[in-house]
């Protein structure tokens, strides 16, 4: 029987651990050469992901079929690169025990890793949740990431999953809310304004293809 590959699904609270998710979705290609299929290639494809995952498209001001499938495309993706998954999104850390067994109904064929980066909140109840998903417990993580500059907290989850990160750099990914760790105010503000930005990369990202249905059609009658 064939080794099942691993699947490293990162649920962060608000704080250093953000950057994780844009530090994987920069470095996308160059994770799926060292054997990593970081599955999103962009912070709005995770989100758009999660969203799906934790049905909160309303919330965001978007409709079902904006989001609807994403998750299962991601994970098909990471099928066919034949590699080890992973995927950060912090919309996930407020996942329902029944949304977080319909994520991994997606991964049968994948050995199910959580990793869990501390914040401004109690991760406890977060790590509760997500226990069931990893079968074993020696495959929940709990990554101690207060006090952490983004830099050490993205090279820790690098030696967690098995990758370094020292050509993976952190010069050109977007990581200000860890200046804000002191005050959570602010750094709810910044996650709710993130998360409000990847909303409408998604719903511009759906007028562009629309835009393109109507041009390829008025070309087809002219």
């Amino acid at each position: 029987m064939a080794k099942k590959h691993q699947a490293w699904i990162h649920v962060g609270m608000p704080g250093a651990g953000d950057v994780i998710e844009s530090a994987l979705a920069h470095h996308h290609a160059a994770l799926v050469e060292l054997g990593y299929a970081s599955v999103a290639r962009s912070t709005a494809e995770s989100f758009r992901a999660a969203v799906e995952m934790t049905r909160a498209h309303k919330d965001w001001g978007l409709k079902r079929a904006d989001v609807e499938g994403q998750w299962t495309r991601l994970v098909r993706r990471a099928e066919k690169a034949r590699a080890d998954l992973v995927f950060s999104q912090s919309l996930l850390v407020g996942a329902t025990p029944e949304q977080v067994a319909l994520l991994v109904d997606a991964l049968a064929g994948y050995r199910v890793h959580v990793v869990v980066t501390t914040g401004l909140d109690d991760e406890a109840a977060t790590a509760a949740r997500w226990s069931a998903a990893c079968r074993k417990p020696e495959r929940l993580h709990v990554l101690e990431t207060d006090g952490l500059a983004p830099a050490e907290v993205w090279k820790a989850f690098g030696a967690l999953v098995g990758f370094g990160t020292a050509s993976l750099g952190l010069a050109a990914v977007p990581h200000t809310a860890a200046a804000f760790q002191s005050l959570p105010d602010a750094l709810r503000e910044v996650e709710r304004l993130a998360r409000r930005n990847a909303s409408l990369e998604v719903r511009l990202e759906e007028l562009d293809r629309k835009r393109r249905r109507l041009k390829r059609k008025l070309g087809q009658v002219a």
